[in-house]
Formats: structure tokens, sequence, C-alpha cells
């Protein structure tokens, strides 16, 4: 089922992290809190987790709906974080992610996530990338997700 309203917090994150999970670039299951070991990052909303060390942080700082109420943005970080001590690991990680979901690269709009009408993805902050005290690498880059409830893509 489709939204027909702007999604609030949860279910914009929860549909993000579903995405993620549809394309095969992250594990999300919103029954469980602990994960078996595996390649996939595993996605987690809120504080950083000290395990598993592959993860996907997923946070939103903004809702504005200043331009339209009908449809908003969502300003929102993904933190990336992987193992080891080599620091193309969580690059390729958070690449593999934009290429995967930021609609200017495509030059698409109008797609769904989990139920979600998305009007436009788009990353404006690629971060750097930065050594951990457990030396792990994680990089911050933070998105705009415009939604566009009721609409048919």
């Amino acid at each position: 089922m489709t939204l027909v309203r702007a999604p609030d917090t949860v279910e914009l994150l929860e549909a993000l992290a579903q995405h993620l999970t549809n394309l095969g670039l992250a594990r999300w299951d919103p029954n469980l809190t602990n994960y078996p070991t595996g390649a996939l990052p595993v996605v987690f909303f809120g504080q950083l987790r000290d395990k598993p060390d592959n993860a996907i942080f997923i946070n939103v700082y903004n809702d504005d709906r200043s331009k339209d109420e009908a449809t908003p943005d969502y300003y929102v970080q993904i933190r990336f974080r992987a193992a080891g001590l080599d620091v193309r690991a969580v690059e390729r990680m958070a690449d593999t992610v934009f290429r995967a979901i930021d609609d200017t690269l495509h030059e698409r709009s109008n797609t769904v996530w989990a139920g979600v009408n998305i009007l436009s993805c788009r990353r404006h902050i690629r971060g750097p990338a930065g050594l951990e005290a457990s030396n792990r690498y994680t990089r911050p880059d933070s998105y705009t997700i415009t939604t566009n409830p009721g609409a048919t893509p």
C-alpha cells in the first residue's frame, strides 16, 4: 500500500532501510535487534552501535515543509561503517549506496520505497572518511529526500 500523505520520520527511515535491503545492499529486519554475522552491513536508526562492524546508520535531521506542505524535503544522514583499516571498504559501501539511490545520477524521479513515494533523492554532502578509536572507518553522507504522497510512479 502506498501512502497518500507525507510519511512520518519512522515511515521514511523504515522505507529507506527496506529499500536498501531489497536492493541487496544491506540487512534490515524490524523484528531483530541482534543480527548474525554476515558480509552485508546492518541498518540501524539512531545511535551508533558497537556491533556489527559493517553497519549503516540512518537518521533524519530535518523535515522541511516550507516549500510545499504536500511534498516535504527530508534531510537524512546516512553514516557508513566498515571493519578494518582499509578506508576503501567504507568508501565502496557509501559509493555503492549512492549509485543505487541518487536520482540525479540516474536522471529519474518518482520511485517507491516500501510504499513511500519518493519524488527525488539527492546526495548533497559527501562526507570525509574518518577512523574511529575502534579502528574502523566511517563516512557520513547527507541526502535530501523529497516525497510525493499520492503520486503514481
